[in-house]
């Protein structure tokens, strides 16, 4: 089992709700996670690809947006958590195994806990800070597929 990547990836949906699923339904849809006969494999569709790019790109954009809710209102953390047990099971290999659901889960909480005393820490503007913790999240995401398929 990689629990490192299921880590990773759960951080990564802890930053932005959606990169998670995005990045490992891209990378299902390229057979770079090995997602056919398995319960998760609709992810690797072109539609599941493209609708949670699209889903991901929107979460981008309003994450900017003044009067978004704190990431760690119970609605955002449960989604989060989901998001990230989904992407970690999805991430640990040919083995799935629960435990690494619980780690991308786990991750995704701490990461969103994280992101938002970074946020309160920083002395960057708002946006600025904003831009880093994409960044942060998206290169996390792409070196767990990364080192999945190396």
């Amino acid at each position: 089992m990689n629990y490192g990547c299921s880590a990773a990836i759960g951080a990564v949906s802890g930053l932005r709700s959606m990169s998670g699923p995005a990045i490992i339904s891209e990378a299902a849809s390229r057979n770079i996670v090995k997602l056919r006969r398995t319960p998760l494999a609709w992810l690797g569709s072109d539609r599941a690809a493209r609708t949670s790019a699209l889903l991901a790109v929107g979460e981008l954009i309003a994450d900017k947006l003044p009067f978004m809710p704190d990431r760690t209102q119970p609605a955002s953390l449960a989604f989060r958590a989901v998001a990230g047990a989904l992407s970690g099971y999805a991430i640990c290999g040919k083995k799935k195994s629960p435990m690494a659901a619980f780690v991308g889960g786990a991750a995704a909480l701490a990461a969103a806990y994280a992101g938002i005393q970074y946020r309160k820490r920083v002395h960057l503007p708002p946006v600025a800070a904003a831009l880093i913790e994409d960044a942060v999240a998206i290169g996390a995401g792409a070196l767990a597929v990364q080192l999945l398929h190396s």
